[in-house]
């Protein structure tokens, strides 16, 4: 039943008219560790912009961004992870409160895990991980445009968030050229400190009125991929395609895609191929 009120909510979030959107799923930090040792710094390019906006002048969205991540295999069995996250967005709309509006975003968070993997094939390439951890930011919604009257007006939703998360995940890795994961996320989402001039009909309108009462869960599952060239060990081209579905009763708008792409480094091993073949 669950299932089915996530696959709804998402279905409504991404057909809102007017919507005005309170999250933005991350990139998931996915390093591909089997030993000690092993490591992850990666940027990625990240977008999640609505599938439905058109090139109208009054129906177009964009949403750019990166992530920044890192991980460190601290044992054969036992790591730790870093990312920050960051989002600039914006969508053009009228709708019943406005004639026109520019609703612009800014976000940007920064999280911390730890967490576990294991080999669960015999010969070692196919392995599971878990990771488990806080994030800390704020989410800013800034908007400008004329009512319908004619008149200019502005509103504004700052808040601070906090997010734990759990991220279990499988993966297969090929030597040093190839990795595919199926990751699932939860995230638990908490708005606080919340200022607006929103007023209380826009936000029940919009949706804004009861982001700071409760926690709002998400399920947020992401295929993670990644290529190298065995001359350059530590060297990969990742890219990566998520969802976020809603699990909570609390009803938000939220944007239900994530897709990133970058380059992972594990410096260690490039550092060691690249003496390599110099010797």
């Amino acid at each position: 039943m669950r299932s089915v009120v996530a696959v709804l909510c998402v279905c409504l979030a991404a057909s809102c008219a007017n919507p005005r959107y309170a999250y933005s799923p991350s990139a998931h930090n996915m390093p591909v560790l089997t030993e000690k040792n092993d490591s992850k710094i990666a940027v990625a390019y990240s977008t999640n912009a609505d599938a439905n906006a058109s090139d109208n002048k009054y129906d177009r969205n964009r949403s750019n961004g990166f992530d920044v991540q890192g991980a460190y295999a601290i044992t054969n069995h036992f790591a730790v992870q870093a990312s920050y996250f960051a989002r600039s967005e914006a969508s053009y709309l009228r709708g019943e409160y406005f004639d026109s509006s520019a609703v612009k975003y800014k976000r940007n968070l920064f999280e911390f895990g730890v967490g576990g993997y294991t080999p669960i094939d015999r010969k070692g390439k196919i392995h599971f991980q878990a990771f488990a951890g806080v994030g800390f930011g704020k989410f800013k919604i800034d908007e400008n445009g004329r009512d319908n009257g004619g008149l200019l007006y502005s509103r504004y939703h700052y808040s601070n968030v906090t997010k734990f998360y759990v991220e279990p995940a499988i993966t297969f890795k090929s030597k040093e050229i190839f990795a595919a994961s199926l990751s699932t996320r939860f995230s638990v989402i908490k708005f606080g400190s919340i200022k607006t001039n929103y007023q209380q009909s826009e936000k029940e309108s919009f949706d804004l009125d009861s982001i700071g009462r409760n926690a709002i869960v998400f399920f947020e599952p992401a295929f993670v991929n990644s290529f190298g060239i065995n001359s350059l060990p530590g060297l990969r081209l990742e890219y990566q395609l998520g969802l976020s579905l809603l699990m909570s009763q609390t009803i938000v708008d939220f944007r239900p895609f994530n897709f990133s792409v970058g380059l992972v480094f594990d410096i260690p091993k490039l550092i060691k191929g690249t003496r390599g073949r110099n010797d």
